[in-house]
């Protein structure tokens, strides 16, 4: 809870997240003043709930002034640009990447049969993204492994604390190739998780970039960029996508006789 006052002695109240959802590492909280003027002096924040203890903890602060606008729903941000970047402090919590956040760094180009995407073991765990606040979202994009001619299953979850899960998008009966567009009930979100069901090559379920909101603007870019989905990246050695080393150091295993879709690859 943040409150802040003048001359030290009536703090007026600018964000409650008392009961709002989960949020970590960096937070902005805009206080929408009143009156055409604000002056502020004292700055009070009280922790009111830690996970792990009964610490609350900062690491730093800043305070600013800004002309932008934002759009608020129920006291939180609805964001119109990509938060799930490394920049704005997302994070991949759960998943298997050769590179930590891959999945965010903003690359829908270069990735191959060896790197570029994060997966999981169909029918155990999931790709977890944790935003760095919570947000009202409605739509999400996903752009899944596509140097085949394969294709996935899977649902969407959202939560705020990682207990409480509503599912956003089920797409377990559907053949999902490429890019994926997602959108729904506008919500407060602070954890978005996406679990693979299906994939027509093996056991394991591949995603290259995960954006949120979805961005219509690169969406027309990269449409009219690509000559087409299942067009294989000629970036890198053409390994197995199924190779990676989960933690613990077993690999992931691919269906038994899991047959090549592309001249390229080597087995293993």
């Amino acid at each position: 809870m943040i409150s802040c006052c003048l001359q030290r002695s009536a703090f007026c109240r600018g964000t409650d997240n008392r009961r709002k959802p989960l949020g970590t590492i960096w937070e902005t909280g805009y206080y929408w003043m009143t009156h055409l003027q604000n002056f502020f002096r004292y700055i009070r924040i009280v922790g009111t709930h830690n996970t792990v203890n009964k610490i609350f903890h900062i690491v730093a602060f800043e305070c600013m002034f800004t002309n932008k606008t934002f759009t608020l729903e129920k006291g939180l941000i609805v964001p119109m640009e990509n938060v799930a970047t490394i920049a704005d402090c997302a994070s991949v919590i759960e998943g298997v990447s050769r590179s930590r956040n891959a999945l965010l760094n903003g690359d829908t180009k270069n990735y191959d049969w060896d790197s570029g995407y994060t997966c999981h073991q169909l029918g155990s765990g999931a790709i977890v993204v944790q935003l760095a606040q919570p947000y009202m979202i409605g739509s999400i994009r996903l752009l899944l492994w596509d140097c085949d001619d394969r294709s996935y299953s899977y649902y969407v979850e959202v939560s705020t604390n990682q207990q409480q899960w509503t599912m956003v998008a089920d797409r377990t009966k559907v053949s999902c190739k490429s890019w994926q567009s997602v959108t729904f009930e506008r919500q407060p979100a602070s954890f978005i998780r996406i679990v693979g069901t299906h994939n027509t090559a093996n056991e394991v379920f591949h995603c290259v970039h995960f954006e949120c909101p979805e961005q219509q603007s690169s969406q027309k870019e990269e449409s009219s960029e690509e000559s087409g989905p299942g067009e294989p990246s000629l970036a890198g050695p053409q390994l197995d996508p199924h190779a990676l080393q989960a933690p613990g150091g077993s690999s992931l295993p691919s269906s038994p006789g899991s047959a090549s879709r592309s001249p390229n690859r080597q087995h293993q």
